[in-house]
């Protein structure tokens, strides 16, 4: 995978306002951690963070004073549409450092099942692996199309690139085709529970109400 090079520059003034205002002016707030040393307060490019994380970036050079040093990303914060990035964690890593990320998987294909009167549920939208940094995969994209009716797709049925260790059980399920009709089923029986819940509580409401009035009579 392609790693990002980019530019940084050390923050002196903290806090909300004077993030806001790096914002204001195209930059990101971000802090450095790891590898026993002290965090360190720096801000980016807001742009060419967002193409990074765009191209699906996992890492990033970072240029700091002459220096430059590959991080992890860590943690990213959006705002409240989920889309634009306010502020990023990175961390430490060596080149032979192992890691801890977790993986997109993207299901190809229509499951020959769903021709048979069922439905694909897909259970794990993502997957937790351990790696080197420097071999941190791409989204998976395994192909469903084999799956007939109560067939699943298993964790050990995923291609995994060399040296990259899953860390969920390998007989964990990451999507299945279920019978329409068990389906169906199952969402009239959720819809049942609500429609019985919401009477329930009404009920108990009124109640409540009511003991409070007849307190309050003297």
């Amino acid at each position: 995978m392609e790693t990002t090079t980019l530019k940084a520059e050390t923050r002196t003034v903290l806090g909300t306002l004077a993030s806001r205002k790096l914002r204001a002016q195209g930059l990101l707030p971000a802090i450095i951690y790891g590898h026993g040393e002290p965090p360190e307060s720096v801000s980016l490019s807001g742009h060419e963070i967002e193409v990074a994380l765009n191209h699906g970036a996992r890492t990033l050079q970072v240029e700091l004073n002459g220096t430059t040093q590959q991080f992890l990303i860590k943690e990213v914060q959006y705002n409240h549409m989920g889309q634009i990035p306010l502020h990023l964690d990175l961390t430490r890593v060596d080149q032979d450092e192992r890691v801890r990320v977790k993986i997109g998987i993207q299901l190809r294909g229509v499951p020959k099942g769903v021709g048979e009167g069922g439905l694909l549920d897909q259970y794990m939208a993502d997957l937790e692996v351990e790696c080197l940094v420097t071999a941190i995969p791409e989204t998976l994209h395994p192909l469903v199309t084999h799956l007939g009716l109560n067939e699943s797709l298993l964790v050990k049925d995923l291609d995994l690139p060399t040296g990259v260790v899953p860390l969920a059980g390998t007989d964990e399920t990451v999507a299945v085709v279920r019978p329409k009709a068990a389906a169906d089923a199952e969402e009239t029986t959720e819809e049942d529970e609500e429609k019985t819940a919401e009477p329930e509580r009404i009920t108990r409401e009124r109640k409540e109400q009511d003991e409070k009035g007849e307190g309050g009579t003297k």
